[in-house]
């Protein structure tokens, strides 16, 4: 206590913001390259499906790098793992610019991927070394509504891009940005308990041995993949379907993104009268409501329906993320990281993989999406609350 009392004294007076900007080096790579879909396609000569496989390959990427870097950070230290990520991140990023073939820009995304995975895993971890309980999910629940401004202004940082330059320019954005990220890591302590164990993945068993909070982050990546069905087919529903151009669609994502922002400002408060159990359930709730909403209007639907539908749908989203993150975290104080890493493992991997199948059944109609949004929120719903009652936490 001692210890954490004393590395809390030397944060940063800005701390909570670099570590939002930390954790939005993914939703950066994620969105703000959306707008440049149609571009890219035309460039190597392939369709627009193609190039939405590039958002599943930087999930699973992702998750991939959060494996590795997990238990190493617990063992050796926070901030060596979140430069090495970003030095990874930084290079790729860049390799993407000079990509030649679609090959070439799944493979070098991938390991784009990697790196940020090895990177963020550590925000998590660094905020379960510091603070418990319902402040841990304040924290998270701050984190994540500074981290929203990213999604909200990628799209409209990648159409000023493609105003001016080419789409390789998006990627050489995201180096800088990580470039800049880095001069701010410098300022964060160590906080790391540095847990040494026979086996460097051994930590592993430790968290797969509580089988209840394994089928929490189960749940709480099907409850991800809803918004992550939306990032992979955006395009299509605004740009192709709906016919809007990239000014409008810019405008449309960040409706979006300020719904789950002010959602999670909404969770934070509630969160001194409701326990994160509660308010997680009841956001899978509305999401599931919302989705059905949007099935079935599918075929009659005006963009203004969809959009609305999209924000309250993806706002939803903002009890879910801090709430479900400090229910797993509670439970592992000294392998946070480890902990992180195979929630964002589940998650990203199942995201991945549904994000892959939104585009596999596309039929060039609204209805096949939705259905599958509808799927995996029930799906996620229905685990929940067949495990709440074995969720024991103080919160």
């Amino acid at each position: 206590m001692e210890r954490t009392n004393s590395t809390k004294e030397q944060l940063p007076r800005y701390f909570v913001v670099i570590l939002a900007m930390l954790t939005s080096i993914s939703p950066l790579a994620i969105d703000v390259y959306l707008p440049s879909f149609p571009q890219i396609s035309k460039y190597f000569y392939t369709s627009i499906d193609h190039i939405e496989i590039t958002l599943s390959i930087y999930l699973v990427g992702f998750a991939l790098g959060q494996l590795a870097g997990g238990p190493l950070s617990d063992r050796y230290g926070r901030k060596r793992f979140i430069y090495a990520g970003l030095g990874v991140y930084i290079l790729f990023s860049f390799l993407i610019s000079m990509a030649s073939s679609v090959e070439q820009l799944w493979f070098f995304r991938f390991f784009q991927s990697l790196g940020g995975g090895f990177a963020v895993v550590n925000t998590s971890a660094i905020v379960r070394d510091l603070f418990d309980g319902k402040e841990g999910a304040k924290v998270f629940g701050v984190i994540s509504m500074i981290m929203m401004l990213a999604p909200m202004v990628a799209p409209v940082i990648g159409i000023t891009i493609l105003h001016f330059f080419e789409w390789q320019y998006i990627f050489v954005f995201l180096s800088l940005y990580a470039i800049l990220l880095l001069n701010f890591i410098r300022f964060l302590p160590e906080t790391s308990p540095r847990i040494k164990t026979e086996s460097l993945f051994g930590n592993y068993r430790s968290v797969f041995s509580n089988k209840t909070i394994v089928l929490l982050m189960i749940a709480s990546g099907l409850g991800f993949s809803g918004l992550f069905i939306f990032i992979t087919k955006a395009s299509f529903i605004y740009m192709e379907h709906f016919g809007e151009d990239t000014t409008h669609f810019g405008i449309f994502f960040s409706l979006n993104v300020a719904s789950l922002m002010l959602f999670s400002q909404v969770n934070i408060m509630l969160l001194d009268c409701f326990s994160s159990i509660h308010l997680l359930i009841g956001g899978l709730v509305m999401q599931l409501i919302v989705g059905c909403y949007l099935l079935l209007v599918a075929p009659f639907a005006s963009v203004y329906e969809v959009v609305a539908g999209f924000m309250l749908f993806v706002g939803s989203l903002g009890f879910v993320f801090g709430n479900s993150i400090s229910l797993i975290l509670e439970h592992f104080k000294t392998l946070s990281a480890t902990a992180t890493a195979l929630n964002g493992v589940i998650g990203f991997m199942i995201a991945g993989l549904i994000g892959l199948s939104a585009s596999l059944v596309h039929d060039g109609s609204l209805k096949p999406i939705f259905t599958l949004m509808c799927l995996t929120t029930s799906l996620s719903l229905s685990l929940l609350l067949l495990i709440r009652n074995k969720i024991s936490s103080p919160l």
